[in-house]
């Protein structure tokens, strides 16, 4: 199975925080995880997550912070984003910098992708785990999700002058010891072992206006970070690509193959012939997709079957049932039953 990369942007800020903060020597840190440190000069590279799994791993030892992610993201300056940081940071409103943060997550980051929904006066922005790759982050999450979010709330001053002030934020790793750090940090709700990494705000965010915006830049980052991008996706089959598309959208609503297509940046046309010539289709993904999904869920005994429902996009549970009784031969709470017996 393929491994999900990593920018060398994120490692370069991580050993950079652990040595300005903490003293840790760069060598030592860099050999401990088993990382060259001249690779730290070329951020555009990308790492393997097993690497910056390591990385994570032994700046946390080496720092004693267990906090590490939480820390890094309360510093995390958008200058040092690499070219994801110059689309944002000419954005014109905060909705802008939101949806351009979820298209170009790719070029920092194979492991995770960001969603971003509105329902109800709220904006859901998900950090959801790529499942199709090997990946660290399935394993162990926390300092990547939560730098990722303390980012986004440094950031968000950054931008706009103003705080972000969260209505809630999910996590899907379990709890901490102490959590006195992430309440300080957020100061809302805290909800752990959830079934996805949510944060949750008013929807009158989206408006506020980006201090530095400039269309006239944001058009020229754009056109490198698109190449960029396209290099990437010319690097992986369509297959792949389609399933981690799906399960970015598939979050209480049913992905069209239009808006697929859409994110993937090619037309339906060409991608049904993609697909076709790697031997699948866009529904039989779709399945499999909500399928895997399904029983991934189900395995977290605090996830209600309803909700998971929800989640896949089945307007009622009855039809979840039906569906995933025709995928397995099991209904959703027996399946669960047996998983939690394994």
């Amino acid at each position: 199975m393929k491994e999900a990369t990593f920018s060398i942007y994120i490692a370069r800020g991580i050993v950079q925080f652990a040595a300005a903060k903490y003293g840790v020597e760069v060598d030592r840190l860099c050999a401990a995880a088993g990382l060259e440190p001249d690779t730290l000069k070329l951020p555009d590279q990308q790492i393997t997550g097993t690497v910056q799994s390591a990385l994570w791993r032994e700046a946390v030892r080496l720092t004693g912070d267990e906090n590490l992610g939480l820390h890094l993201g309360e510093v995390f300056n958008l200058a040092t984003f690499g070219m994801v940081g110059y689309v944002l940071v000419n954005c014109q409103t905060f909705e802008e910098v939101l949806h351009k943060l979820s298209r170009y997550t790719r070029l920092f980051s194979q492991g995770a992708q960001i969603h971003i929904s509105v329902s109800e006066g709220f904006v859901f922005c998900d950090c959801i785990i790529v499942e199709h790759l090997k990946n660290y982050l399935m394993d162990t999450p926390q300092h990547a999700i939560e730098s990722t979010f303390a980012s986004l709330m440094t950031a968000t001053i950054a931008l706009t002058g103003k705080p972000l002030r969260p209505h809630a934020v999910w996590f899907q790793h379990a709890p901490p010891a102490d959590t006195t750090e992430h309440q300080r940090l957020f100061q809302t709700g805290l909800h752990f072992s959830m079934p996805t990494n949510r944060i949750i705000f008013a929807a009158d965010r989206l408006q506020w206006s980006v201090l530095s915006a400039n269309a006239t830049l944001l058009s020229v980052f754009e056109q490198h970070a698109e190449g960029m991008l396209a290099a990437l996706n010319r690097g992986d089959d369509y297959t792949k690509q389609t399933v981690q598309a799906i399960a970015q959208h598939l979050k209480g609503e049913l992905p069209t193959i239009d808006a697929i297509a859409h994110s993937l940046t090619i037309s339906v046309r060409q991608l049904q012939r993609e697909l076709q010539t790697e031997g699948t289709t866009y529904q039989q993904l779709l399945d499999e997709t909500r399928q895997a999904l399904a029983q991934r869920y189900l395995s977290n005994p605090a996830t209600p079957i309803h909700d998971v429902a929800f989640l896949l996009g089945f307007s009622e549970p009855s039809a979840f049932h039906r569906a995933f009784k025709r995928w397995t031969g099991q209904t959703p709470r027996a399946y669960r039953l047996a998983a939690g017996k394994g």
